[in-house]
């Protein structure tokens, strides 16, 4: 019935249902094979761009960290430097203690220590670090032979933490002893963490 039905169009008639049929067709096989495609290819274009820009970003957040890591690196550099020139304030007050038997293990005699007296101490509150620093000027006068105050000087320059020696001044003492009297002046300094404010 329907095939009598297409024979009683006009063949103008049929030949635009036939177009149309394959003009739907074609549109299916569109939707059905080609349109996920082409979507997926569109897609990929678009995560292709956002790749793009993550490379670059990520990329631009390396060499930022490579700075930072070399920042970090120059920063404990300089910590260890200036861990071997300060004391804690414990271990400044340890070195005073044990000053005039280093001059002794020497062979010097201590003629006079000045460590509160005219010793000076500076208190230094530094408001950008969590630290306070303690300066503190010792005197010394010891007596010994040339050889023994260089064995003493060289303990004082090489102590770690560093000991400052401000003031040096060697006299030969009276006499034909051949001793040496070196005055010095010694400069320490000791960090120790800042006390936070009560209120806070």
């Amino acid at each position: 019935m329907i095939a009598d039905r297409i024979r009683m169009y006009p063949k103008a008639a049929r030949n635009a249902s036939s177009a149309a049929l394959v003009i739907i067709g074609v549109l299916a096989m569109y939707s059905w094979v080609l349109s996920p495609h082409v979507g997926y290819l569109h897609a990929m274009q678009r995560f292709g761009s956002v790749v793009d820009r993550v490379a670059e970003e990520k990329d631009r957040i390396c060499s930022t960290l490579d700075v930072k890591v070399s920042q970090w690196k120059t920063v404990q550099q300089e910590l260890a430097e200036l861990d071997q020139g300060v004391f804690t304030a414990e271990g400044a007050k340890a070195f005073v203690r044990g000053l005039l038997p280093l001059v002794e293990d020497t062979g010097c005699v201590v003629v006079l220590a000045d460590f509160a007296g005219n010793g000076k101490t500076n208190r230094i509150e530094e408001p950008n670090a969590p630290m306070v620093i303690d300066v503190s000027h010792l005197s010394l006068i010891a007596l010994g032979q040339p050889d023994q105050v260089s064995a003493l000087l060289q303990r004082l320059g090489d102590n770690r933490p560093r000991i400052w020696i401000d003031s040096c001044q060697c006299d030969f003492s009276d006499g034909d002893s051949g001793q040496v009297e070196c005055n010095l002046v010694l400069t320490l300094y000791a960090v120790e963490n800042r006390k936070e404010p009560s209120g806070r």
